[in-house]
């Protein structure tokens, strides 16, 4: 169960968009025992309360329903979120993600569109309008919860941006802000608070104390910064042009 900010990558540089959040990884049993250490979503940091580092557990049910409250940036409600989940064929078919469909109905997702996945049938193209070949496809579904219930709340998320209408024609409106509004609230009202757990609680529940990823030990960056701060070899700015302005000052 993997809950990533889109397009974020931690440390920061390239923070990704808080308002949205990624949910992948759906072959685990909802209710075995997982945990997920709670980071700041810009810098990766441990957070903590009272001086202790907090988490999300004992369960993957429970690591799914208090992100879906909280999201990846900190440990604030985030009544105004969207998150985006995908779900293969295969995992849908297994008991497993039987149990993921029915959270995901239950807590107010809904389903996208549904796209094929070249990396297995590869990247031709069909000839004619119709003709899917002899290739088998490999689904991936998509789900998303756009939630619009705290304040700031946007009036009509289903009109289009200006700028978008500018260059396109095409919108879908199948139900109205009110319709999901009223289905957000009734499950909002319905969870829980946040239940943030200590370490010495997941050790208690029997659940393993699984620390964050940091996927690079250096953020992206320019090769004159890193040298100079792993201290390799005196660096500078490539780019820095003071010499010579005052040169020709």
């Amino acid at each position: 169960m993997e809950f990533l900010r889109f397009a974020g990558s931690i440390p920061g540089s390239y923070w990704g968009c808080c308002a949205f959040d990624v949910i992948q990884c759906f072959d685990k049993d909802p209710d075995a025992k997982a945990s997920i250490q709670v980071v700041c979503g810009d810098e990766g940091n441990p957070l903590s309360r009272s001086g202790q580092e907090m988490f999300f557990g004992p369960t993957y049910r429970d690591i799914f329903i208090n992100r879906i409250r909280t999201g990846t940036f900190g440990l604030s409600d985030m009544p105004n979120h969207g998150f985006l989940a995908v779900l293969t064929e295969s995992q849908m078919n297994r008991t497993n993600g039987k149990k993921w469909l029915k959270l995901l109905a239950e807590q107010g997702f809904e389903f996208i569109r549904t796209v094929d996945n070249s990396v297995y049938t590869g990247k031709e193209v069909i000839e004619n309008i119709g003709d899917y070949g002899s290739v088998s496809s490999h689904p991936n579904h998509l789900f998303g919860l756009f939630r619009n219930i705290g304040k700031g709340a946007v009036k009509d998320p289903f009109e289009p941006p200006q700028a978008w209408k500018d260059v396109s024609d095409f919108t879908s409106r199948d139900v109205t802000n009110e319709q999901l509004q009223e289905k957000h609230l009734e499950v909002w009202q319905a969870l829980a608070k946040t239940q943030f757990v200590t370490r010495e609680e997941l050790k208690e529940a029997g659940a393993p104390i699984l620390l964050a990823g940091r996927r690079s030990e250096n953020p992206q960056e320019e090769e004159w910064i890193r040298i100079a701060r792993n201290g390799e070899e005196e660096s500078v700015d490539p780019f820095d042009v003071s010499d010579v302005e005052e040169e020709f000052a």
